[in-house]
């Protein structure tokens, strides 16, 4: 059963949006995997035709709303990551497992550099943490999530 159906994608992106904004103490926020980007990213790994940059921006737009953040904050990172990824598809489609993980480290470290830089325009501060430990966890989360993902989706 092949489920590239809207259907399917609206309801991966609810339980993504729903595990990025569920509420957590302040330590363990910041270890929280960017859940919402990891699953736009599947996508459109799964169907780069149809999901592209335009639709990594309505995301982050919808995790902008839902974060109740700087209008356009996330959007701009997920933008950016999209057309990072899209220039760089012929290349990730021969990454194996291991090397997926370690570029959702750097893809999620630099939507983290691009948030963060739009924040600082109205909050002068900012933590080394906060800035790579997103990166650490959505790696070692990106395996389960696309094992898990494709399980559901590829049947």
């Amino acid at each position: 059963m092949k489920n590239n159906g809207f259907f399917y994608v609206g309801i991966s992106l609810f339980f993504g949006l729903l595990l990025q904004i569920f509420p957590i103490n302040n330590v363990t926020a910041f270890w929280r995997p960017q859940f919402l980007l990891m699953t736009t990213i599947y996508w459109m790994f799964k169907n780069p035709s149809q999901y592209g940059v335009g639709f990594a921006w309505l995301i982050g737009i919808i995790l902008d709303i839902f974060a109740g953040e700087m209008y356009g904050r996330y959007a701009i990172g997920f933008s950016f990551c999209a057309y990072i990824l899209i220039v760089l598809s012929k290349r990730i489609q021969h990454f194996n497992l291991l090397h997926q993980a370690l570029l959702m480290f750097f893809v999620v470290l630099l939507n983290q550099l691009l948030t963060l830089s739009v924040s600082l325009l109205y909050r002068p501060s900012w933590d080394l943490i906060a800035l790579i430990a997103p990166g650490i966890t959505s790696a070692f989360a990106w395996p389960i999530l696309l094992l898990f993902l494709n399980k559901i989706f590829n049947r």
